[in-house]
């Protein structure tokens, strides 16, 4: 089997796409385990691995590798998984912090001016239990889990109320919409 992959290393190098279509063939799919079980996530991990071929292929990264055609894809696909989570792990604390600066003091405004026109009067509106889904998720940024336990219910009722507070808001806001052509 080493062999064998020796061989394809070898036409790869001599620019043989049909080499080329054999490596993919033949490591694609346990590629994609080894990223699936890296990410936990069946889509990411399939873009992960097609990126890594595509790479392979358009910047001729089979020219470094000298040693386990193999090795090579299986340890840059663990380390292009291991930077995509370094990534987004970054990018969700920017996300989450820009989130926390954007509606810091929101929940409170909201509590204190119901009577004001505007979003914040279109969330008073909403029953009780609408109301406490969209804030813990959308405004204070929980995961359903967390959200739903909070409030004593099960994540589809938290689902469900986040769905009717989300079709009652986009139909408020439609109502209240000004056209620019309305003066």
């Amino acid at each position: 089997m080493e062999m064998i992959d020796q061989d394809l290393l070898t036409a790869l190098k001599k620019g043989d796409e049909l080499a080329f279509e054999q490596v993919f063939k033949q490591y694609f799919k346990p590629l994609r385990l080894q990223a699936y079980l890296i990410l936990k996530n069946g889509e990411e991990a399939e873009d992960q691995v097609q990126q890594l071929f595509l790479d392979l292929w358009n910047k001729q990264l089979y020219r470094s590798v000298h040693q386990s055609l193999k090795s090579y894809l299986h340890a840059s696909i663990r380390n292009r998984c291991l930077n995509y989570l370094a990534k987004s792990s970054v990018e969700n604390k920017k996300r989450l912090e820009y989130a926390a600066h954007t509606t810091a003091g929101l929940w409170e405004e909201v509590q204190d001016r119901p009577a004001e026109g505007g979003f914040l009067a279109m969330l008073h509106e909403l029953p009780a239990q609408r109301f406490n889904a969209f804030r813990l998720v959308h405004l204070e940024n929980k995961q359903y889990t967390e959200a739903a336990a909070e409030m004593g219910i099960s994540v589809n009722s938290l689902k469900s109320h986040l769905k009717l507070a989300v079709k009652f808001l986009r139909v408020r806001v439609k109502m209240n919409a000004v056209h620019p052509f309305d003066k």
